[in-house]
């Protein structure tokens, strides 16, 4: 049941290279690494996506940053913050800070980025969090005063994961402000933007005006090649070849085959990333079958959820099974219940009582790094009689068919690290167009959340849409989703500085 779309596919060809050279531009300081998506920008507003934020969390900086090992708030553009009162925050700015374009960062380069993302004007993607944010006030070059909306009790951990700093010269020149990742990208991370093309890829280089204060920020390799190459085929031939260095997110089986050449390691790392299965279960696409509790439930009870972690995800030696669609380590997850298990049984009868003795048919869209998985997910459904055509998505194809209100059924893979709270997980799922299911309790519960600042109160609050989700298996989480990196010997992946179980492109060392 679980022979993978690799077998038998490129080994051979890999086979013929493996007596050749793979060699790395370590000679060089030069990483050539593939990316799975095509990306137009980099730019946390107009592209807040995970393969993404690899790259461009070590160009943009933002005012303070949580160090989740330690627990404890870390300055990075801002020097000091305090709460005037429940909708006042003032924030002292650091001094000295030169920007990737050259300029010294002042209050306006703060101002200009946040008033970009609250213009009723901009059409960065998931509005709603940036709208708690009411205006900014500038008070001096390096102090400014936020005024929210209403009282926001994450509103430092939105600072730190969300707004990023921008250079307002550059940014007030241009026409259409989210060209800004394309033309400029310029803000005061350890890395800056060298050169952006669609279909070539970008490059990024040591900033070497680092301001010394950032001790955690730091770019082991001086230059980063990240080269677009969808086609998880044409990524091993290019590592095995020369043609890159380092690989990411590779299929189990691929990556065993890889370990075996003399000139590559294999690095599995736990990651933040939850593997999740998710169903339009309000009938927005016009498929009324998962509208049936009794179907939903079936589905969840059809997947051997284990054994596709142990057997099947990439690095499943790593990966973690989900009590709920968050970790213990995120901030304010708490359920109380946990997924059904694994019940074929149960699950045909359910299939009868829901009126579908025979089972029907679907597509079952699937983001393209866990293709493997939703394979393995279809045959385990095809055993209770559903039928599901497994189609392959881009991100841009994924969020387009979620928008169309397209997706029936869909599997893809959910990024915690960069905002590790339940909310931030909760709005991904079941706020505007990517809401399937709109359920009044979890409206209800996160809105209630966003004003409570303990995080132990919160979990309360939240707790009922956890087991909610579990009890009418809106979304089904499979495991975590450890990273697995392919890499030519001479590369070294290390853990990250500040965030808990993330590798970004600061983590990667030569040996």
């Amino acid at each position: 049941m679980f022979k993978s779309l690799w077998a038998g596919v490129c080994w051979a060809a890999i086979a013929a290279l493996a007596s050749g050279p793979v060699a790395a531009q370590k000679s060089k300081d030069t990483l050539r690494m593939s990316a799975n998506d095509v990306y137009a920008v980099l730019s946390p507003y107009d592209m807040a996506l995970e393969e993404a934020g690899q790259i461009y969390d070590q160009i943009y900086s933002p005012l303070m940053a949580l160090d989740e090992k330690a627990g404890k708030w870390v300055p990075e553009l801002a020097t000091a913050w305090r709460h005037i009162d429940n909708k006042t925050l003032e924030v002292d700015l650091r001094e000295g800070v030169t920007l990737h374009s050259g300029k010294l960062f002042t209050a306006d380069d703060i101002k200009a980025s946040i008033d970009y993302t609250i213009d009723p004007a901009s059409k960065i993607r998931s509005k709603n969090r940036y709208t708690w944010i009411k205006s900014v006030e500038k008070l001096g070059n390096h102090k400014i005063r936020i005024h929210l909306t209403e009282p926001y009790a994450l509103d430092l951990l939105a600072l730190s994961a969300r707004f990023s700093v921008m250079d307002s010269d550059i940014l007030g020149k241009l026409e259409n402000k989210a060209d800004y990742g394309r033309v400029s990208a310029a803000s005061a991370g350890p890395y800056k933007l060298v050169s952006m093309d669609r279909n070539k890829g970008y490059v990024v280089e040591r900033f070497d005006k680092l301001h010394p204060a950032l001790t955690y920020r730091r770019a082991p390799i001086k230059r980063i090649e990240v080269v677009p190459v969808p086609d998880p085929q044409t990524q091993i031939a290019q590592l095995m070849t020369g043609g890159l260095d380092l690989l990411r997110n590779m299929p189990e089986d691929a990556a065993k085959e890889l370990a075996k050449h003399p000139n590559v390691a294999v690095t599995p790392v736990k990651s933040s990333s939850f593997i999740y299965m998710m169903v339009d279960g309000v009938g927005r696409t016009g498929r009324k079958e998962f509208t049936d509790p009794r179907v939903r439930k079936a589905v969840a009870m059809a997947i051997d959820k284990e054994k596709i972690a142990k057997e099947i995800v990439p690095g499943g030696s790593q990966a973690e099974m989900m009590s709920a669609i968050c970790f213990p380590f995120t901030l304010a997850c708490d359920p109380s219940t946990k997924p059904y298990g694994y019940n074929p049984s149960e699950a045909k009868k359910l299939m009868i009582e829901a009126g579908y003795p025979n089972g029907f048919e679907m597509t079952l869209h699937v983001h393209q790094p866990v293709k493997d998985i939703a394979v393995a997910v279809a045959g385990y459904l095809k055993q209770i009689g559903i039928n599901m055509t497994v189609s392959q998505q881009t991100i841009s194809g994924y969020i387009q068919l979620r928008e169309d209100s397209k997706l029936a059924a869909f599997i893809g893979f959910r990024p915690t690290g960069t905002f590790p709270e339940t909310s931030d997980i909760l709005d991904s799922f079941f706020t505007g167009s990517r809401d399937y299911w709109n359920d009044p309790l979890i409206a209800k519960a996160m809105e209630d959340g966003s004003s409570e600042p303990d995080n132990v109160k919160r979990g309360r609050i939240f707790r009922p849409v956890l087991d909610r989700v579990n009890a009418e298996a809106y979304i089904v989480p499979i495991s975590s989703m450890p990273w697995v990196f392919a890499h030519t010997k001479d590369v070294r992946v290390d853990s990250n500085k500040l965030k808990a179980n993330v590798v970004q492109i600061s983590d990667i060392f030569w040996k």
